[in-house]
């Protein structure tokens, strides 16, 4: 049966090239591009569509029709989706998933843009069971990656260039994306600003029309406007209040930024698995109970904000019979979910959840700009229209923590139809950007890649450069190797069939000890009555510095540069392993950017 499977399978494979063949024989390369494109849309855009479907329904399931009690299950739900999403990794799909879009926007920077075939459709499944069950995160990420792998793999099945490999991948990243939206313009703006940021215009166009076939075979079959915004427009009299609000969101995206990483620790600090999923669970668990807002992406408490039925947002909490007494009561909830979402967001991921951040960003955004609002209308200021600062609240915060402003307003103005917002989404954006910009000057999908130093952003081109580069492979091993016991007799023996000037000592067990320079022994070796006399021992010593064999270029070139050497010596584990020179990278470095040159 098996071998059967095979034969249909190979037999598939063989029909599906020929057909392919004969296509792009017959069209041209544009064409053949934008049919590619249009056929990544549709089964991303399917892809979208069940993902969307499956949510939905658990989440139904979940929350019930009463919203005056407080719901214990609140406390378990959100565990159990967890356990349940660790179970599939481990007996069904069987091997590790890469969850979030820092790895992917690694892999596209280094190239690597063959994503496995598995990713088609696990993260359908276990982003399915994290969000449904109440995981505290959103579903773009996992479309995202869903996309982005069924590009990578279809390309590969049509056996195209890396370049053109890229471009699919992304293709299928903005269709999964708008299609999970239904906003297509943020797709490709997304995929311009995060994903594949050193490729040209020409791709825009595969790159649209893949993003606007998603959103179109998604709003086929299962159309869902995400948000309601009633919205007349801005006055000038508010844009005073839009600078406070970009201002307050871009010390928010900071925290973020910098409380996610914190809270994650706090988790996994915890070494036994069993204890940290059953105590991480249960304070995931009790946030929810308290605070109902932070189950699963929390769009349903920004329409209520939307639609200016704040009370709901306390719908299923022990303290929904106080939310008539004071709109106060309501801020002061609304900053308790605020500054509990990023915990929320952290415990899921840590605890093996798979989801986002672009659901908790925008969750957060809108429920700081409801706050501020309500606070100004409260105090007299001004009566601000509350709806209008939830939308550029959400687009706020999305620019600060993703560092793509664009990609922030042109998401917000498609998916609540605030066109008119315009020119407050692009102040409260840039603002939030820069403000962000001088505390954290990278995304949250990249600081950590940074931090390690195997990523730069595009316009620090030397480090995209030195990135690439590995230190093993300018390692020079043709060196000859003295131990410490030998003497000056033997060592002159050794420096007349040398071709270096440079000589490492080390013991028995390989262990780097240091070097010796023909310059330290220039005169000693015309001195035959000290041979027998003066080892090794007395003459090597330290070199100006010592490279890790796992050193990142960057902080190879940094050490060079600061101790003004041309030869290092390259270790691992104390274990001498070779040389490197400056001259031989700055060479290797010289031949990359000529290549880049070309390929751009």
């Amino acid at each position: 049966m098996q071998f059967q499977r095979t034969k249909i399978y190979r037999y598939f494979r063989l029909l599906t090239h020929k057909g392919i063949k004969w296509l792009s024989a017959r069209i041209s390369q544009r064409n053949y591009q934008i049919l590619v494109a249009i056929a990544i849309g549709i089964v991303a855009g399917l892809a979208a569509v069940v993902l969307k479907f499956s949510v939905a329904t658990v989440r139904e399931w979940m929350k019930g029709n009463d919203p005056t009690h407080g719901k214990i299950g609140f406390v378990f739900f959100p565990i159990i989706g967890i356990l349940l999403t660790r179970l599939y990794f481990r007996y069904g799909l069987r091997r590790k998933l890469e969850i979030g879009s820092a790895g992917l926007i690694f892999a596209i920077s280094r190239k690597k843009v063959n994503l496995p075939s598995f990713e088609t459709f696990a993260h359908l499944i276990s982003s399915s069971l994290t969000v449904g069950f109440g995981g505290s995160v959103g579903l773009e990420a996992p479309i995202v990656r869903t996309g982005s792998a069924i590009g990578s793999n279809l390309a590969r099945l049509l056996r195209v260039g890396r370049k053109r490999q890229t471009l699919f991948l992304a293709c299928g990243a903005a269709a999964g994306l708008a299609a999970i939206f239904n906003s297509p313009v943020a797709g490709v703006i997304f995929a311009f600003e995060v994903l594949i940021t050193d490729i040209g215009l020409p791709a825009f166009i595969p790159l649209l029309i893949s993003a606007a076939t998603g959103a179109v075979v998604a709003r086929f079959f299962y159309y869902e406007q995400l948000f309601y915004l009633p919205t007349h427009g801005w006055t000038a009299e508010t844009i005073p209040f839009f600078v406070l609000t970009g201002i307050a969101c871009g010390f928010y995206s900071t925290y973020l930024i910098r409380s996610i990483p914190v809270f994650e620790g706090l988790i996994t600090k915890i070494q036994r698995p069993l204890v940290r999923l059953i105590l991480g669970g249960l304070a995931l668990g009790l946030l929810i109970f308290l605070m109902p807002p932070l189950f699963g992406e929390g769009y349903e408490t920004i329409n209520q904000l939307f639609q200016g039925s704040y009370s709901k947002i306390m719908e299923n909490s022990l303290f929904y019979r106080f939310a008539g007494n004071s709109v106060w009561v309501i801020i002061g909830f609304a900053v308790a979910i605020l500054m509990a979402k990023t915990a929320a967001t952290s415990f899921t991921i840590a605890l093996g959840g798979n989801g986002g951040i672009f659901a908790p960003s925008m969750f957060a955004g809108g429920t700081l700009g409801f706050i501020l609002a309500a606070t100004f209308n409260q105090l007299g200021f001004l009566q601000l229209p509350v709806a209008d600062f939830v939308a550029v609240g959400m687009a706020g915060i999305m620019s600060g923590v993703i560092k793509s402003p664009l990609t922030g307003i042109f998401l917000i103005a498609e998916i609540t139809g605030g066109y008119s917002l315009f020119i407050p989404l692009m102040i409260v954006s840039a603002i939030s950007y820069f403000v962000t910009f001088y505390f954290e000057p990278h995304s949250i999908f990249t600081r950590t890649l940074y931090e390690k130093g195997i990523w730069a952003p595009s316009h620090e081109k030397d480090k995209i450069i030195l990135q690439n580069m590995d230190l093993l492979q300018l390692v020079e091993s043709n060196f000859s190797v003295l131990r410490p016991q030998q003497t000056l007799g033997e060592f002159v023996k050794i420096i007349a069939q040398s071709k270096r000037n440079l000589f490492p000592v080390v013991d028995e067990e390989e262990q780097f000890l240091g070097i010796i320079l023909l310059d330290d022994v220039r005169e000693v070796m015309f001195q035959p009555q000290q041979y027998k006399e003066l080892l090794v021992a007395d003459l090597f010593h330290q070199p100006p510095a010592i490279l890790q064999y796992d050193d990142s270029m960057d902080k190879v070139m940094n050490i060079f540069e600061e101790h003004q050497a041309w030869n290092l010596p390259v270790v691992k584990e104390g274990k001498y392993m070779g040389f490197v020179s400056k001259s031989t990278i700055l060479g290797h470095y010289r031949e990359l950017l000529q290549d880049r040159s070309v390929s751009m």
